[in-house]
């Protein structure tokens, strides 16, 4: 009997890695907001963790991720390119504030959102790239 898996692509892969990676974050802003305590930051990640393993696990089992085209590419480069420059960018902004206008705005917290935000980011821009234009719909 032969195993046929069905195709899984990018952008379904990249809509999974975001709503995994934006999950700890808005959980993070709504406590935040509302003034309660966050509760323990580090169950919430290894839940998500948990989750996304568990995903790759279902994926690898019964999906195949189909084959990176040229398009593929060049819009995960992109996407790559503005999340780097976006990093780099919120790490000195964050670097400056922290020296010159108040102490302890680096924190676990913020690292973990950084993290996060860029692996969000960097999905969501990849979604976007990826999305059929009008254009391309005429066309078709």
């Amino acid at each position: 009997m032969e195993n046929k898996k069905k195709k899984f692509s990018y952008t379904n892969f990249h809509t999974l890695v975001f709503v995994i990676a934006f999950t700890p974050i808005t959980l993070y802003a709504f406590c935040k907001f509302q003034g309660r305590a966050y509760g323990d930051k580090l169950s919430i990640l290894i839940g998500m963790a948990v989750f996304a393993v568990l995903q790759a696990f279902v994926q690898s089992r019964f999906y195949t991720l189909e084959k990176k085209d040229e398009m593929v590419q060049y819009n995960l480069a992109r996407a790559n390119k503005i999340t780097l420059y976006t990093v780099l960018t919120v790490l000195f902004g964050a670097v400056l504030v922290n020296d010159y206008l108040f102490k302890g705005l680096i924190c676990s917290d913020f690292c973990w959102i950084t993290v996060m935000g860029a692996i969000a980011l960097r999905s969501l821009l990849f979604m976007l790239f990826d999305a059929p234009s009008a254009k391309d719909m005429e066309e078709e």
